[in-house]
């Protein structure tokens, strides 16, 4: 029993949210290479605005090919917005009927309810069954509504296409291999990011 309770205690400390941790790099410069790291740290510039520049010419394009899908988008939902209004007026006028149907119903169930417990009449009895099931079965068929059309975001189509948009151009991997090319060390550290104590 001990065992049994000492393997779930170890399993819900395993199982709790502990520190979390990410390798970072420690860089140390040879000390007679400046040139040569002079070229990384220029090829790392240069890399890094090219990759910005490429991004954001990325995103003009999303952009731009999103406001077209946006008001494609738009123009269909605007015939779908007069369906739905014409859709939508056609069932309040149902509504109507059924409502006033419902009332009248309604009306003579009473009626019939109150003479059937009155005077236990077989015709008021048998008309107030008969006008529960009208009741039950007018209910079934009350009107529904339309549903109304979700009009198009246009950050919608922004989010969607700029996946296709790359930030990251391996500009850090790029230079990192020249670092150490040029006799530089790279020195992993473990450091916590989250759940630290």
């Amino acid at each position: 029993m001990k065992k049994l309770l000492l393997c779930v205690a170890a399993l819900f400390v395993a199982s709790c949210g502990g520190p979390e941790f990410a390798v970072s790099y420690r860089y140390e410069p040879p000390a007679d290479n400046r040139a040569c790291l002079s070229g990384c740290y220029e090829s790392f510039k240069s890399c890094k605005e090219s990759c910005e520049d490429s991004y954001n010419a990325c995103m003009a394009q999303v952009r731009s090919r999103a406001e077209r899908l946006y008001r494609q988008a738009l123009a269909v939902y605007n015939r779908e917005l007069s369906a739905y209004r014409a859709a939508y007026a056609t069932y309040q006028n149902r509504l109507l009927s059924w409502s006033n149907s419902y009332r009248q119903l309604y009306r003579d169930y009473l009626f019939f309810k109150r003479a059937c417990k009155k005077s236990k009449d077989y015709y008021a009895c048998s008309r107030k069954y008969q006008l529960e099931q009208a009741l039950d079965t007018l209910n079934e068929k009350k009107p529904l509504p339309p549903e109304r059309p979700e009009p198009p975001k246009l950050s919608d189509f922004v989010r969607q296409l700029s996946v296709t948009c790359v930030r990251d151009c391996g500009c850090k991997q790029q230079f990192n291999a020249c670092f150490t090319g040029c006799g530089g060390k790279l020195i992993p550290e473990r450091i916590c990011v989250s759940n630290c104590k």
